[in-house]
């Protein structure tokens, strides 16, 4: 016996519990890259928070120099 598409029946068992291998795979395989790119999102949202402190940072140093600079031109 064997099905329309030249696949015998034990044939087709055996790919069946390859696809579900297959599928079982693909899955643990996404949940690992979901994780890494979960990680790295967060890692990025850190970044971009400690970017914006020192860009704060840097501005409030350079006022003061400028003004440091202002008042020792004044002196």
């Amino acid at each position: 016996m064997s099905k329309s598409n030249g696949t015998s029946l034990i044939g087709s068992f055996f790919m069946n519990n390859e696809k579900k291998a297959d599928a079982a795979l693909a899955a643990e395989v996404n949940s690992r890259l979901q994780a890494v790119l979960e990680d790295a999102l967060q890692k990025n949202i850190t970044l971009k928070n400690n970017i914006d402190t020192l860009g704060k940072e840097i501005s409030r140093l350079s006022r003061e120099n400028r003004q440091l600079v202002l008042t020792k031109q004044n002196v």
